[in-house]
This record gives C-alpha cells, structure tokens and sequence, in this order.
C-alpha cells in the first residue's frame, strides 16, 4: 500500500512569524490526513519572509498501516 501525496499545505502570517505560518501549515496536513486515518510524514518546508507578510509550505504525504514511515500509535 502506497502513501497518497496530499502536495503542500500553505500559510500565511504577519511579518516576522514564518514559524508560526509553517506551524499552522503541518497542523493542516495533519488534519487532512487524519481525517483519512493516516499519518502525515513531512518531506519539505519552505518558508519565506516578506515586508509585510510570511508564508510557509509543507510537503509531504499520508501513510497509513503498512506503509513505509508509518508509526503504530502506543497503547495508553
């Protein structure tokens, strides 16, 4: 079973908080594949910072059980 490529996930903040915009950009990723119930493993971030705003993109894809990268949840 293959990983399905969900592409980037994009962000946008104010000047000065590219972090902040590549945070908001994995949780969205996640939540894309978690809705699937897979996990999102991150290939590449990219972050950029303007005069006025700061954006950020994150790569990836989605993996679930049996597919390479995926990681069993711990039993509570």
């Amino acid at each position: 079973m293959r990983g399905l490529w969900i592409g980037c996930a994009a962000a946008f903040a104010l000047s000065g908080c590219a972090d902040m915009a590549a945070n908001m950009a994995l949780n969205d990723a996640q939540a894309r594949c978690g809705k699937q119930g897979k996990q999102f493993v991150q290939d590449e971030v990219k972050k950029t910072e303007l005069v006025v705003v700061s954006s950020a993109q994150v790569s990836g894809h989605c993996v679930g059980p049996g597919d390479p990268g995926y990681v069993p949840p711990r039993p509570c």
